[in-house]
């Protein structure tokens, strides 16, 4: 056999066995078979084994099995994002002519999707109220396949009552998915409250970094899966071994993470409260934040992520102060190991029911850094606004 012909055809399966603590990085596009027979019965192979590189390779099959049974899920789905995911299952019900339900206080790409895309497809998007779920049978019909919520609202902070969402969803034959984003599986089971189809945004906690794009859909009715896992290969969804990789190797430090971030925010969020600039303080462990009852009924525990609504007379000096933090990185994202904060201009828009605060907002999300050493940044940067709120008698 000639040299060139070595660089790309060897037997290189003949070591003795070995075995890692990490699942190994299986990278691929082509899919090879031992028969034609194998090969032509391939694409029975999509939902639980290999066909082709984009419809999964063993490491996102070993990362999508980790997910379900921290969801305690039957089937998990792993996709390019966590809004690929929000599309994906909601293309899987909505069909022109029917309804999807989002929540008021949902993720702010829900709208521009809503109209930019949805209605384009004679699909209707109708925001509701989570936190009256009265109000939302009067929405509920045979038109209507699919309701979101989510648990709580990535900004505002409101936790509905998850299981009575479902049950009147369920009444009127809808199906329910939920973001569950912000609890992660280990503060929050949606599939144990009654809910279809649990989303994870995998770029933020689950991956733990800030350096994948990742979103996971979790599921307990085989049919579902498969119906999910159809609409997901029609779009062209696949995630690379390399992310998958990086997602399993955050997921090994998620519980540690996760306890030092919820334990930071409760020290941090305490400090804002005193703040005479702040006007509230929102965690759904915090009592007053709305839905705090059915937080600490169902949730086993919170998160770092917190927002902080500032007094509108404070808007003048508040982006200066927000830019001279030093530990605290200014950006959309959350759930790593680095401390952030968004700065808003306001609370994101609503359509059902008004905002109930005028003025910008703050979302924190923090991570790992020693608490007295965000605490004194903290200090250090709103001091000037600290100041100003005493002299001009803000709060």
């Amino acid at each position: 056999m000639h040299d060139d012909t070595h660089c790309v055809y060897g037997r290189d399966g003949d070591d003795p066995p070995f075995r890692s603590l990490t699942p190994a990085v299986h990278r691929a596009s082509t899919v090879v078979f031992p028969t034609v027979e194998a090969y032509q019965s391939r694409r029975e192979a999509i939902y639980d084994g290999y066909s082709y590189g984009l419809y999964g390779t063993p490491t996102a099959r070993t990362l999508e099995k980790r997910i379900a049974r921290l969801e305690g899920a039957e089937k998990c789905l792993v996709v390019q994002s966590g809004f690929a995911a929000i599309v994906l299952t909601t293309l899987a019900f909505a069909r022109t002519g029917s309804r999807v339900l989002f929540p008021d206080n949902g993720y702010e790409t829900l709208r521009p999707f809503a109209a930019d895309f949805l209605d384009g497809l004679g699909i209707e998007a109708q925001f509701y109220d989570p936190m009256r779920p009265d109000a939302v049978d009067r929405l509920l019909g045979p038109n209507t396949p699919l309701l979101w919520l989510e648990a709580p609202g990535s900004v505002t902070m409101e936790t509905p009552d998850v299981a009575d969402l479902v049950a009147r969803a369920h009444r009127h034959g809808a199906k329910v998915a939920a973001d569950n984003t912000w609890a992660t599986p280990l503060r929050f089971r949606p599939l144990d409250h009654g809910v279809d189809v649990s989303m994870n945004a995998a770029s933020k906690y689950l991956s733990g970094h800030s350096d994948v794009i990742m979103g996971s859909l979790a599921v307990r009715d085989e049919a579902l899966y498969r119906r999910l896992k159809d609409v997901s290969r029609f779009m062209g969804c696949g995630v690379s071994a390399d992310d998958a990789s990086l997602v399993l190797r955050g997921l090994e430090t998620l519980a540690v993470r996760l306890d030092r971030s919820e334990a930071t925010a409760t020290h941090l969020a305490a400090w804002f409260a005193e703040q005479s600039w702040v006007a509230e303080v929102r965690h759904p462990a915090r009592p007053g934040t709305p839905g705090h009852d059915a937080w600490k009924r169902d949730f086993a525990g919170g998160s770092g992520l917190f927002s902080v609504y500032v007094h509108d007379a404070a808007r003048a000096r508040l982006d200066a102060c927000v830019e001279s933090l030093e530990l605290f990185a200014i950006g959309a994202s959350w759930g790593g190991t680095h401390s952030v904060v968004a700065a808003m201009r306001q609370v994101p828009p609503r359509t059902v029911t008004p905002a109930s605060h005028v003025g910008p907002v703050l979302r924190f999300s923090a991570g790992l850094e020693n608490v007295e050493d965000l605490l004194t940044d903290l200090r250090r940067a709103f001091a000037p606004l600290a100041a100003t709120a005493a002299q001009e008698g803000i709060g």
